[in-house]
């Protein structure tokens, strides 16, 4: 059976240089944002009720903050570093809220990285057009494979 889908860059820790960059895009759909709930019942109706939603300063619904960052599993796991990473923790901030119909860039840039860890550090930038909507820093272990 051929998969679909793409394959994870295959980095090794010394292939990992301070400076490399890597991101993606990805624009929130209403059905993400019922998957999302579906997994984690988070019913809160900021995310769910568009009435409720419409009445608050928001004017509409806005998307699960932990939705928008999960993306940056994808930008680890698949780009920087890739195949070999496991996250040991993130920071971060959410600067403004993410809507439905949204498109983010979510970007990460290696500013550290420890011989005697085997870790990165990834500073992380989450825009909507120009917009900050979130930030942070992601640690990652590089577990090369055999």
């Amino acid at each position: 059976m051929t998969s679909t889908h793409p394959t994870a860059v295959e980095r090794t820790f010394n292939e990992i240089a301070v400076g490399d960059t890597a991101s993606s895009s990805h624009t929130i759909t209403e059905n993400m944002v019922r998957s999302f709930v579906e997994i984690t019942h988070d019913k809160n109706p900021l995310h769910v009720d568009d009435l409720y939603a419409s009445n608050t300063h928001h004017e509409r619904r806005v998307v699960h903050g932990m939705l928008t960052a999960s993306f940056l599993s994808e930008l680890i796991g698949m780009h920087l570093p890739g195949k070999f990473s496991l996250i040991l923790s993130q920071a971060t901030q959410f600067k403004k809220p993410v809507f439905i119909d949204d498109t983010i860039l979510v970007a990460g840039t290696v500013t550290q990285k420890s011989e005697a860890t085997h870790t990165v550090t990834l500073s992380i930038t989450m825009l909507r057009d120009t917009e900050v909507v979130l930030n942070g820093t992601v640690v990652v272990l590089i577990e090369e494979g055999t």
